[in-house]
């Protein structure tokens, strides 16, 4: 889990955490508002100033949105040479916005790939 920077964030947004799912490891934006689950929101994730748009789905426990697959494929390439990513999740009620520092996000990839089950 990378926690947002509270000083540039709305305080909705808890931060970016990595996990292990079925087809391998998943990017969750974790928020602290609750979002309904049938939610679909759209996620903007911009990293050294380019701008990634991924669909997404609420997942429980409906403070978690669960970006596409290739999102995955970008933390382990592109974003790991980022300083910091900007999230802009675009809920129907009020747009979350803030920043995730990704110091250390290598080594917490590495970590969660070694852990995740084949």
């Amino acid at each position: 889990m990378h926690t947002a920077d509270t000083a540039r964030s709305d305080p909705d947004l808890a931060g970016l955490m990595l996990r292990c799912g079925a087809g391998g490891a998943e990017a969750v934006i974790v928020l602290l508002r609750p979002l309904s689950p049938r939610t679909r929101p759209q996620v903007s994730v911009t990293a050294d100033g380019r701008v990634r748009q991924f669909g997404a789905t609420v997942v429980p426990p409906f403070t978690a949105v669960l970006l596409r697959a290739d999102a995955a494929e970008l933390v382990s390439g592109p974003w790991q040479s980022a300083s910091e990513l900007a999230v802009d999740v675009d809920d129907e009620q009020a747009p979350i916005r803030g920043v995730v520092p990704a110091a250390g996000l290598r080594a917490a990839f590495q970590a969660l790939l070694a852990s995740c089950p084949p």
